[in-house]
């Protein structure tokens, strides 16, 4: 079963879009039909009731009167919703749109697709419903950044059906993702609507859109909630949160600022991460993405295991012990138990190998090298979200 503000997942039927009804968006469906003859002539007793009655209102071709008998019956008899695919008719009379916002019977039109590919897509949607699937190339797209305003606002349209300020949670299951997924596919519809929250998959993890309650006291106590009603410990996942944003714009920023605030989240080895507590993370995770940069930061971290390797020597040791120690020698060499001097040798050996002029900032760029090259490695030995 699935609620028709769930057809916004739909990626194969063109130009979906919802022209009246919208109050009605909070409905199940079970089942998509076919519907191809006057329905006000004909006793339908319970068939169609609560379905998704699709049509090309073909048998109305040249009668715009039939359209909006027909139309209207389907709606006293009770359907669930409507999809009607454009061609014979590309807009529906004032009566029904005016009818469907009445009764909250939430009337679709869309374009260019067969109709038994639309109705096998509905039935699809509905059997995997569970894998909250349908927005994967949408939120790509939108954290790409190379959208057009109107493009944006369509996504987003799809996606957040109801629109105003909100909040992206990235949430990192791990090998339990599946088992995270079905929890929450389990979690009463009404809750869901209740809370004005939006599941997602994304890769191997989940976003969540949630419209913030100002009686929370924190960005994690709403989603912690959520979790909890579905049965999830909520330190059993690990999650990143953006600030809230309002205008559909911001959405592509929100959703980068929650993975980066995860990402952070996983190098530090903690389960929650707000993005302004990031710190460095908010600038190395995105250059970390930057292949120019990441192809430098392992050339110049090969290059001290290289010469490690030949020489018998521990510059990248020295390297991590002297960023992680704040860059004061006599920390570094207590840690390494070496003389201050030895230290000192050797970060100026790595200065020249690094190619940094006196009067570079040798101890920046080797801060960034290493904590760049740290980060690179925890992500590569873990799961990609």
């Amino acid at each position: 079963m699935i609620r028709l503000k769930d057809l916004f997942r739909l990626q194969g039927i063109h130009n979906l879009r919802l022209v009246a009804g919208q109050a009605g968006l909070v409905r199940a469906v079970r089942r998509a039909v076919l519907f191809e003859y006057d329905a006000s002539r004909m006793m339908l007793d319970d068939y169609y009731r609560g379905d998704l009655v699709v049509t090309t209102l073909a048998y109305a071709r040249e009668d715009e009167g039939l359209v909006a008998t027909s139309l209207l019956a389907l709606m006293k008899q009770g359907v669930a919703g409507l999809m009607v695919k454009t061609g014979y008719y590309n807009t529906l009379p004032d009566s029904v749109r005016e009818a469907a916002d009445r009764e909250g019977v939430p009337l679709f039109l869309f374009d260019d697709t067969y109709i038994e590919e639309a109705i096998f897509e509905v039935a699809a949607l509905i059997r995997g419903r569970q894998q909250f699937p349908g927005y994967e190339r949408d939120l790509d797209e939108l954290m790409a950044g190379n959208l057009s305003r109107d493009e944006i606002r369509e996504k987003m349209r799809r996606i957040d059906p109801y629109g105003g300020e909100a909040r992206i949670y990235a949430i990192w299951a791990g090998g339990d993702l599946h088992s995270v997924s079905d929890r929450l596919s389990l979690l009463e519809e009404a809750d869901l609507i209740r809370e004005r929250c939006v599941f997602m998959g994304w890769h191997q993890g989940l976003f969540a859109l949630v419209h913030p309650s100002e009686k929370e006291p924190s960005a994690f106590s709403q989603i912690d909630r959520i979790l909890a009603g579905a049965g999830i410990n909520g330190d059993s996942v690990t999650i990143g949160v953006g600030d809230r944003f309002t205008l559909p714009e911001e959405a592509g920023g929100a959703l980068c600022e929650a993975v980066y605030a995860l990402r952070a989240a996983r190098a530090k080895g903690v389960t929650r991460m707000y993005a302004g507590d990031m710190g460095l993370y908010a600038w190395l995770i995105p250059m970390s993405e930057n292949v120019f940069i990441r192809s430098r930061c392992h050339r110049i971290m090969d290059r001290l295991r290289e010469a490690d390797a030949e020489n018998k020597t521990c510059l990248e040791q020295t390297a991590k012990a002297y960023i992680h120690c704040g860059m004061e020698i006599a920390p570094t060499a207590k840690v390494l138990f070496q003389h201050p001097n030895t230290v000192r040798y050797r970060l100026g050996k790595i200065r020249r190998m690094m190619d940094i002029g006196e009067g570079e900032s040798f101890e920046l760029l080797l801060s960034l090298i290493v904590r760049l090259s740290d980060l690179l490695e925890s992500e590569d030995s873990a799961a990609e979200f």
